[in-house]
């Protein structure tokens, strides 16, 4: 399975440490970006540098597919010089879609006379680059087993959690637990300090209840110093997840209304201006800068 071509579309914040990670376990990589200098790091680390999907997709076995939102996928995979092509590979959607969306997409993909499964990531830059990113993979048993030692370069452990659909629902019941914790986290954090509580004894307290999650520790430095430059996960890029999640939830019964109050802090920010700053930049939201 090492030696197997693939083709890698989609080399942005994650993608782009991502396919790295195959290139050091020796996959023949060809990879399209449709702003082609976000590969080029890539190429120069020796992957095969394609000036269209089309052309990356010719010649390999699987197709990666880490792509912003599912109209991404469907402009770049679904042209018709690239839908030709996908009859006998196996397509990897690795991005954060609705399960809907990527029920549709692998429809598409099969009458295409291809495979299909997901595999989204929960994790942000630095374990990308290190490839310890938690992989959930939904489609059959037997693509897990076969597909197993390439997603074993991105995590060491990839869960199977059932078909397609299971997977993504899984990862968007995840990231949005990513916003409420650091809109739950950013909200404690402001009133400790304006009440000037000391924020060791806050830290103190939370770390021995049943409250504290590591996360907060991860994240208090960044939130302490209003330090939020260097995005492992772009502010606006959580607006659209917790939009899917909100979506997932409707469809399936649930009242998300606490949900939405983290997109209305959400989308504040972005009309702030700070929608490229990392996503733990809502705490400027909540508890602005006097």
């Amino acid at each position: 399975m090492d030696t197997i071509p693939i083709a890698w579309l989609g080399t942005g914040l994650m993608g782009k440490p991502m396919a790295g990670r195959l290139l050091q376990a020796g996959y023949p990589l060809s990879v399209y970006n449709r702003t082609p200098s976000k590969a080029e790091s890539l190429r120069q680390t020796g992957a095969r540098l394609a000036l269209s999907a089309a052309e990356a997709v010719q010649d390999v076995d699987g197709v990666v597919l880490m792509l912003a939102d599912a109209r991404a996928i469907h402009d770049v995979l679904f042209k018709r010089d690239v839908l030709v092509l996908l009859s006998g590979r196996t397509v990897i959607q690795m991005g954060t879609i609705g399960p809907q969306e990527s029920l549709r997409i692998r429809d598409r993909v099969q009458q295409a006379g291809g495979e299909y499964l997901e595999a989204p990531v929960l994790g942000s830059v630095t374990p990308a680059v290190s490839g310890n990113l938690i992989v959930m993979v939904g489609g059959s048993q037997d693509q897990f087993d076969r597909w197993h030692p390439l997603l074993s370069c991105f995590g060491p452990d990839p869960v199977f959690v059932g078909p397609v659909g299971q997977a993504a629902a899984l990862k968007l019941a995840l990231n949005q637990m990513i916003a409420s914790l650091v809109a739950a986290f950013s909200l404690s954090l402001g009133m400790v300090l304006h009440h000037d509580v000391s924020v060791e004894a806050f830290m103190q307290v939370l770390r021995k209840s049943t409250l504290y999650a590591q996360t907060f520790e991860q994240k208090l430095p960044r939130l302490l110093e209003r330090d939020f430059k260097k995005a492992n996960f772009p502010l606006r890029l959580l607006l659209k997840d917790v939009r899917l999640c909100l979506e997932t939830a409707h469809r399936s019964g649930l009242d998300p209304a606490a949900l939405r109050g983290v997109e209305d802090l959400i989308k504040t920010g972005l009309k702030k201006g700070i929608g490229e700053l990392d996503y733990v930049s809502m705490y400027n939201v909540i508890h602005p800068q006097k």
